[in-house]
């Protein structure tokens, strides 16, 4: 076939160019794998680079390396003896060409530093080879993991991923890419949130719930869960994989609220070791929709040619063509095992070049000069600026760590029938660029990301702000209610001055009635400086502004209350005073004793609100709520401003439980006089009303407040309301029946009225039958006898109506006393007897029954 034609004149052209070649002595040392069943695959690959090369005019330099016919185990005591076996063959060897295991190639790089001997590796990716202190020669053509951080942080810019957490496994080699991811974060001017960081240990593994340490893997899952991490990074190897992803499956930190982003591994089906608590069945399924990132198998750009003058594509066909295609199949870093040759060559060619600048011979088959320094240090310089086109990409090292590229991969598990599908999907490359940065491409084969739900999700909790504010036109409205309630104060109190000598408004103490306006405009006025926030002040005074208007608040309120509800209080208490035991002595109580209650209700107030002030001021404090929706990756985050003090509570104890007092004294003296009805001196049940009416309002808002406190808009709606309807129901009972009272009378000439007690607990009687007549006859004796009990009566009547105009001249005097505020004072006694006769509720008495005396008659 024309392939074999192809390998006789490789072979040819490789004999001719033999004679002209400079051979280089190499060690090579490769160890075998579990999955690798040919233990001689990688000779059989080196063969056919070196032979390739041979092929290449202007090549010279052909790399000759010393290695065992069979892959060694991955052992370090055997694979430190091979390097100092070989150390001493001859031709001396110039450098070490290794593809051994981590435990053998960490060996050997120690020793090969000792010697200052260059070594060259193509399938360890681990971070402790990062090391130059401890491996000063080592070189790597194959990227290390530390190199997978720019591909994740690429990702995560992808997506918007900021908020993200850390698994990794608790040794070295696994923590430092975590350090080193941290570091390459922190140098973006994006605010990422390392919610968690955790590392998992071996030992922890199965530990229970009573014996956990701070790396147990329970305790992780339980961070994850507690702090709500969607976005989740793994640093380990594929055994702790299987025990992390059977976790997961357990705790459900799968599906479409979350996303795992691993290093990938290169073992095949490494999912299938599994000898933990899930099967494997469960893993797959935590396991679906992992993305991962690689080391690319071979370059994005399959046309560029390399200095061997092979594509990717062609290399990989001649690959398939060998007798190790099996090898191919199985062995990841193939194409990193052919660009080490390509480095080593490249490097060796300059190195002669190099030496002739420096006097430095090149005659290494002389012990002396094999034993010299510095060929060795120009050789591991050359290498580390070496800058040639791969075929897993372009070959470039930074401080002997290969710049290469990385490929984001997706594992998709598919189900058919009983069995289980595994598929990965090659989605992204990052590439680097000529300033050693990094740009993230689609891979060519057009597949896309998929996600277990609508998109990619979330990596946190969609937290929505909104400001929990007073909105204009709530404001407006309450303003304008509150206006028109002050409009409405201010014209009773307009009309309680023009009609202050009215009998019926000077009889119902006009200077009283003045202090429950003002306390009424004061609570109009608290309730405008309720709604008032910082977003209507100035930001450079709206502190200072925002804490007096806390404290103009309470104290608005509280004296609005105090002299509102002060001044009903003692209207009450007079009332009570007055008729209540009507049959003690009494003196007038005049409005100056009124006065002085309020202002001793009103002294109690300032010195508790001047205490609060002092000790304990209000300042605006900003609080944040949060609201779950419906959808659990959303919430809506609210804010607001609240006046607080350290000990609110404990001052608006102290004020409620000294107003509550107030309110239970008020409504009991309300409830005993509820039967007494006279306007003209204490508004009777109208005043009872208003008080009845405040401490219902009162409750009510202060219920509600404390339930609605987290609704501001509502809170403040709510209470608003109750205090405008109390305001204003307690103006319009004291106010409203005056009003209308005066429209009746304007000039006062109406006679007072008169008091009426109602007794609506009492029975009615009817009056006293009439003598019975021993003998009922139908003579002349008996109608005069009729005759004669006529004029008895009317003679009666005559004398009750004179007592009425006695009663109505004992009444006059007594309204008399009451007006005068500097007159004398009258002391009376009214005598209301057991004979007293009942009719439709109302008391009627005989002259008779009564017995009056005026203050002259009481001083005798």
């Amino acid at each position: 076939m024309w392939y074999c034609s192809y390998f006789v004149l490789l072979y040819i052209f490789g004999f001719v160019n033999l004679t002209i070649s400079k051979q280089i002595p190499l060690i090579g040392l490769f160890t075998s794998t579990n999955h690798d069943n040919n233990s001689s695959s990688s000779s059989l690959v080196i063969n056919y680079a070196v032979n390739h090369l041979k092929t290449i005019d202007n090549l010279t330099s052909e790399l000759l390396i010393q290695h065992s016919e069979q892959d060694i185990p991955c052992d370090m005591a055997i694979g430190t003896k091979m390097v100092f076996d070989m150390i001493h063959r001859k031709p001396r060897p110039l450098a070490i060409f290794s593809g051994s295991c981590q435990t053998v190639a960490s060996a050997i790089a120690e020793t090969a530093g000792i010697y200052d001997m260059t070594i060259i590796i193509y399938s360890e990716t681990s971070s402790l080879f990062t090391a130059r202190e401890k491996y000063p020669s080592l070189i790597r053509t194959v990227p290390g993991d530390s190199q997978h951080n720019i591909a994740r942080k690429l990702l995560l810019k992808t997506y918007n991923w900021r908020r993200f957490g850390i698994l990794y496994q608790y040794e070295r080699q696994y923590t430092m890419p975590v350090t080193r991811f941290n570091d390459l974060l922190h140098e973006d001017s994006i605010e990422w949130e390392n919610a968690l960081s955790k590392g998992i240990s071996f030992n922890d593994l199965d530990e229970t719930q009573g014996n956990r340490t701070r790396n147990s893997l329970k305790d992780a899952f339980d961070e994850l869960q507690r702090n709500n991490i969607r976005i989740i990074l793994g640093n380990f190897n594929s055994t702790m994989a299987i025990r992390i992803f059977c976790e997961a499956f357990r705790y459900n930190l799968y599906g479409s609220r979350f996303q795992w982003i691993i290093v990938g591994y290169y073992e095949p089906e490494w999912w299938l070791k599994n000898e933990g608590p899930c099967n494997t069945s469960e893993i797959l399924v935590a396991l679906n929709g992992t993305l991962q990132t690689r080391v690319a198998e071979s370059r994005y750009d399959d046309n560029t040619r390399t200095i061997a003058d092979l594509t990717p594509a062609q290399f990989k066909f001649d690959l398939s063509r060998l007798k190790t295609s099996s090898y191919y199949k199985h062995s990841y870093f193939v194409g990193y095992e052919f660009d080490a040759i390509l480095t080593l060559t490249s490097a060796f060619e300059k190195l002669d070049n190099s030496l002739l600048k420096q006097n430095c011979s090149n005659n290494f088959s002389n012990d002396f000069i094999w034993r010299q320094s510095c060929w060795r240090t120009e050789l591991i310089d050359i290498i580390k600026k070496v800058d040639i086109e791969g075929v897993t990409g372009r070959i470039r090292f930074n401080n002997g760590d290969r710049i290469g590229e990385i490929v984001i991969e997706q594992i998709l598990v598919s189900h058919s029938g009983k069995s289980n599908n595994v598929e990965i999907v090659k989605l992204f490359v990052a590439i680097p660029t000529d300033q050693l940065k990094y740009a993230l491409l689609y891979a060519k084969n057009g597949r896309n990301v998929t996600w277990h739900g609508y998109g990619p999700p979330n990596d946190r909790i969609k937290r929505i702000d909104r400001a929990q504010r007073i909105s204009v036109l709530t404001y407006t409205i309450i303003a304008i209610a509150s206006g028109i309630g002050i409009f409405l104060a201010i014209g009773f109190f307009v009309f309680n001055i023009i009609f202050r000598t009215h009998r019926f408004i000077r009889m119902s103490s006009p200077q009283i009635n003045n202090l429950i306006i003002a306390g009424c405009i004061f609570s109009y006025i608290s309730v405008l400086l309720m709604g008032i926030d910082s977003t209507l002040l100035g930001k450079r005074y709206s502190d200072a502004a925002m804490n007096f208007i806390c404290a103009a608040r309470i104290w608005m309120l509280s004296i609005g209350f105090t002299i509102s509800f002060g001044a009903i209080f003692s209207k009450t208490w007079r009332v009570h005073t007055i008729f209540t035991n009507v049959d003690a002595q009494k003196r007038a109580i005049k409005d100056i004793r009124l006065f002085m209650i309020v202002g001793t209700l009103l002294v109690i107030d300032t010195v508790l609100l001047s205490a609060w002030q002092i000790i304990d001021p209000l300042k605006i404090h900003k609080y944040k709520s949060q609201t779950q929706t419906t959808d659990e990756d959303i919430m809506i985050l609210w804010s607001h401003e609240e006046c607080r003090s350290n000990r609110r509570s404990i001052w608006v104890t102290m004020q409620s439980i000294y107003k509550g007092v107030l309110m239970v004294i008020g409504s009991r003296f309300a409830w005993a006089t509820r039967n007494v009805h006279i306007a003209a001196l204490n508004d009777s049940k109208y005043v009872g009303m208003s008080l009845y009416n405040v401490v219902l309002l009162s409750i009510t808002t202060a219920v509600v407040g404390y339930f609605l406190r987290d609704q501001h808009e509502r809170s403040y709606i709510l209470t608003s309301t109750f205090i405008l309807l109390c305001v204003t129901i307690t103006l319009c009972l004291v106010f409203v029946p005056k009003f209308l009272e005066v429209a009746k009378d304007p000039r006062s000439e109406a006679k007072p009225q008169r008091v009426v007690i109602s007794t609506a607990g009492a029975k009615s009687h009817s009056p006293p039958p009439p003598v019975e007549e021993k003998e009922k006859k139908t003579s002349t004796k008996d109608n005069e006898q009729a005759i004669l009990k006529m004029k008895q009566l009317t003679n009666q009547n005559d004398v009750l109506k004179l007592s009425a105009n006695k009663c109505d001249e004992l009444i006059n005097k007594l309204l008399s006393a009451l007006e005068e505020a500097n007159g004398k004072q009258y002391q009376f006694e009214i005598f209301i007897p057991t004979s007293t006769i009942l009719m439709d509720d109302i008391t009627h008495t005989h002259e008779s029954d009564w017995l009056l005396a005026d203050e002259n008659q009481l001083t005798k």
